[in-house]
């Protein structure tokens, strides 16, 4: 090994974090299976953060110079990332999202800067000897670094505000959403505005005191940040296309359930809401959203429900969740889709909660029903 390297833990971590995300960006850049806009941006994302890390990595071993940096490896992915990750987040929400101009402008500061570098990288290459144009480009990496950091907190936030805008407008308009859940991504947005935060401190350190001590930080935390995001973004993209293919035949083959015997004029309105309507697949369905919707109150409502079905609203909200959730594990067709998917598009708010009612139901986990055999 040459003695002029400088390996340390930190560094060492920060390349199995890089590793780790161009193999897994070309890995799902190449698979049909995960072939969408969504994961197109996602993957997009990952690749520059990784590119990004790889250049500081190398050069903080001493392996290239600043200067080598700068010619060769360096681009402006400060001015890149935020750009990509709103593209992501919209086409994660709307599988279908065609990007207006202004959107589209927001690419807009990554070509600016890209031309200006790569302008910087012929003239180095060339040895083109001119102190006036050196001097212009000079400020570059800083200013881009400062703009991106502006511009990812402002987008960030922008994001945060659209996923909330988005819960709520489909909470009103859709029984059950294949995006719900989507506090995984809440999270990823407020860990990078943290970063982002870090990476300020570092920029003015590393201004004011020409080093910084939290470049290992925000290396790491970068590298953590790929590693969530890939994972767990493409899984939550795997559940969201079966939950999609669910629901296609969940409305083409409209699964029948036995009436009850009697039928009042409440219990009539229950099962035309509940069952016809299949409001029972609302994760957020309440006994208070229905005594509101039909003009009850809450107690009568419940005693509806035990009086005339001998069933309390909780059980009799699961046992219909749970026939759905038995369909679909019945059929072939879903014979790979993962528990969560099932249980998510029966009307259940988590795996946990799926397999509590399934077992209270059944006597048998959701898995142990899918492979028993029929008879």
């Amino acid at each position: 090994m040459d003695e002029g390297l400088d390996f340390n833990i930190f560094n060492s971590i920060i390349l199995a974090g890089i590793c780790q995300g161009i193999v897994f960006s070309l890995v799902v850049f190449f698979s049909k299976k995960y072939r969408s806009k969504s994961t197109l941006f996602l993957t997009t994302l990952i690749f520059s953060f990784s590119i990004n890390n790889l250049g500081y990595y190398l050069m903080d071993i001493a392996l290239i110079s600043r200067t080598q940096f700068f010619i060769w490896l360096y681009f402006p992915s400060a001015l890149l990332s935020p750009p990509v990750f709103y593209s992501y987040i919209c086409s994660f929400l709307d599988q279908e999202k065609k990007f207006s101009f202004r959107e589209k402008l927001l690419y807009l500061p990554f070509v600016v800067a890209l031309f200006l570098i790569i302008l910087y990288k012929i003239a180095a290459i060339a040895k083109y000897e001119n102190d006036a144009f050196y001097n212009f480009l000079e400020p570059l990496p800083n200013l881009v670094e400062f703009s991106g950091i502006i511009f990812s907190q402002i987008v960030l936030l922008y994001c945060f505000v659209k996923i909330y805008k988005f819960e709520k407008q489909h909470r009103k308009t859709e029984i059950h959403l294949s995006y719900s859940g989507l506090n995984w991504l809440k999270w990823i947005i407020g860990s990078l505005f943290l970063l982002s935060f870090l990476w300020a401190f570092e920029m003015v350190s590393s201004v004011i005191d020409g080093i910084s001590r939290a470049f290992y930080m925000l290396w790491i935390g970068m590298s953590i940040m790929t590693y969530w995001l890939g994972h767990i973004g493409i899984y939550k993209f795997g559940v969201v296309q079966e939950r999609k293919k669910i629901r296609n035949y969940s409305i083409e083959n409209k699964i029948k359930y036995a009436p009850a015997k009697q039928k009042n004029e409440h219990i009539v309105q229950i099962e035309n809401m509940l069952v016809d309507q299949k409001r029972f697949l609302d994760p957020s369905i309440t006994l208070d959203k229905i005594a509101e919707e039909l003009h009850l109150s809450k107690s009568h409502l419940s005693r509806v429900f035990n009086a005339e079905l001998q069933i309390s609203f909780p059980d009799y909200i699961n046992k219909l969740r749970v026939e759905e959730a038995k369909n679909y594990l019945l059929n072939p067709d879903f014979a790979n889709y993962t528990l969560i998917a099932i249980g998510l598009e029966a009307g259940f708010n988590s795996k946990t909660t799926f397999n509590n009612a399934f077992k209270k139901a059944t006597g048998m986990t959701p898995s142990e029903f899918k492979n028993t055999p029929s008879e």
